[in-house]
């Protein structure tokens, strides 16, 4: 293990795979995003280990940002698909969109900003528009998403924090279970088997 020199890993690269080990046979977990500022628990012969903001900890290959002093200083998300990721953080400044790696951009992306009400209303809505991503193992991102991944961060853009796990998404939500015929759209269904939830989704309502 190397002595930690700055506290803060700032993903630059669009998406960064995290794996439950540093090296690339082990299990990928989730991903970081471009813009996203992780706390730095560790480093290890070029890998970070670091703690999301869900709390959820991995290793990422040192490759995929840069260590700073000071976290990235996001104020919105990219919300439409193209060729940034759904849920990149950038900067607002005036009219420019400043990315991580310190480019400025044009505003014909769809922002939203990071501090906002919430607005469950709207989670089917964003859902929806995401329709045709692929499935990604450990993805949260329109480039590829897991289940719980998909709806951590659809949650998020409507104001909704999550965790990133279905079952640890279940273990927050589980003072608020109805039943299923009563769902509204934009209800969570979970499914499992033998008591252990596996797996989750939108409802369009009711079953749906």
């Amino acid at each position: 293990m190397l002595k930690i020199q700055k506290p803060w890993f700032i993903v630059v690269a669009p998406v960064a795979p995290a794996y439950a080990e540093p090296n690339f046979n082990s299990a990928k977990v989730t991903e970081a995003i471009s813009g996203e500022s992780v706390q730095i628990l560790a480093q290890n012969r070029g890998w970070v280990r670091v703690e999301q903001d869900d709390g959820y900890k991995s290793w990422i290959r040192d490759f995929y940002g840069r260590f700073d002093d000071d976290p990235f200083p996001a104020t919105h998300m990219i919300i439409n698909r193209g060729n940034f990721p759904f849920g990149m953080r950038v900067e607002l400044i005036r009219e420019n969109i400043i990315t991580a790696d310190g480019k400025a951009h044009s505003l014909d992306l769809k922002l939203k900003p990071l501090i906002q009400k919430s607005d469950p209303d709207g989670i089917l809505e964003i859902s929806q528009n995401l329709r045709g991503c692929p499935y990604r193992w450990g993805g949260k991102t329109s480039f590829g998403f897991d289940c719980s991944g998909f709806v951590q961060m659809v949650c998020l853009v409507a104001g909704i924090k999550l965790p990133r796990d279905s079952l640890q998404q279940f273990e927050v939500l589980n003072d608020y279970i109805i039943d299923g015929k009563t769902a509204k759209p934009g209800d969570l269904h979970f499914f499992g088997k033998n008591g252990k939830v596996t797996h989750v989704g939108f409802s369009t309502g009711g079953w749906g």
